[in-house]
C-alpha cells in the first residue's frame, strides 16, 4: 500500500512537471500576443489618419498639403502586420485602399503650383547653402556626423549623407526636421539621404519619394 501510494505520489508529480513544463511557454504567446494586439491596433490607426489626409485633400487654394513621411512610415509598418493576426484582413484591406489613395493624391497634386513656386525661388542660392551649413552643425551639436550638402542647378538639390541611412533614419530626420516643407519653402527641387551606396531620392514638386 505504501508503495503504491508512493508511487501514486511520484506519478502525480511528474505529470505536474510535465504541465508546468508546458504551461509557460504557452502563457508567454498569449501574454506577447496581448502585448503586440494594441501596438498592431495603433499601427492600423496611424494609417487610417495618414490615408485619410490625402484621401480628403482636394487641392484647394490656401490648403495645407500633407506630407508622404508619416504615410509612408504608416504603410512601411502595416505591411508587416501578419496575416494571421487578428487584425491581419482589416491591415490588408487599409494597405490596398492606401495604395489607390496614394495615386489619386499625386493626381490632385497636378492642381498645386508647387512649381512656379519653386521657379520664383530659383535665385535662393544663398539661402539654400545657409540652410546646409546651419544643418550640418546641428546635427553635429546633437553627435550625428552627417554630411549635408548643396548641388547641382543652382544649387537646388539638397544632400543627407550618412554612413547608417536607411528608410526609417531617412524618415525620422525628415520628420523631425520637416525638412521637406522647408525644402519647398527654399526652392530645393530634390532631396537625397544615402549611405553613400544606397539612396533615397525626394521630389520637392511631388511631394513623394521617386
Amino acid at each position: 500500500m505504501a508503495g503504491m501510494t508512493a508511487g501514486t505520489t511520484l506519478g502525480r508529480w511528474t505529470l505536474a512537471a510535465m504541465l508546468i513544463a508546458i504551461q509557460p511557454d504557452r502563457a508567454w504567446s498569449q501574454s506577447a500576443d496581448d502585448q503586440a494586439a494594441p501596438k498592431r491596433r495603433k499601427i492600423i490607426e496611424r494609417a487610417e489618419a495618414a490615408a485619410k489626409a490625402i484621401e480628403t485633400f482636394t487641392a484647394k487654394r490656401g490648403e495645407k498639403i500633407p506630407a508622404l513621411a508619416d504615410y509612408y512610415a504608416a504603410k512601411s509598418e502595416l505591411s508587416k502586420i501578419d496575416e494571421t493576426a487578428p487584425e491581419g484582413a482589416r491591415a490588408k484591406k487599409l494597405l490596398a485602399a492606401m495604395e489607390k489613395n496614394e495615386a489619386d493624391y499625386v493626381r490632385k497634386l497636378g492642381n498645386v503650383d508647387i512649381a512656379q513656386k519653386l521657379d520664383a525661388l530659383a535665385g535662393n542660392v544663398d539661402g539654400r547653402k545657409k540652410f546646409a551649413s546651419v544643418s550640418e552643425k546641428k546635427m553635429l551639436n546633437r553627435g550625428l556626423v552627417m554630411e549635408i550638402t548643396t548641388s547641382g542647378n543652382a544649387d537646388t538639390v539638397l544632400n543627407y549623407k550618412y554612413f547608417k541611412m536607411d528608410r526609417p533614419t531617412v524618415l525620422n530626420i525628415a520628420e523631425s526636421g520637416k525638412i521637406f516643407n522647408t525644402a519647398r519653402d527654399l526652392g530645393f527641387r530634390t532631396v537625397v539621404f544615402t549611405d553613400g551606396k544606397v539612396s533615397w531620392t525626394y521630389d520637392v514638386a511631388a511631394n513623394t519619394f521617386k
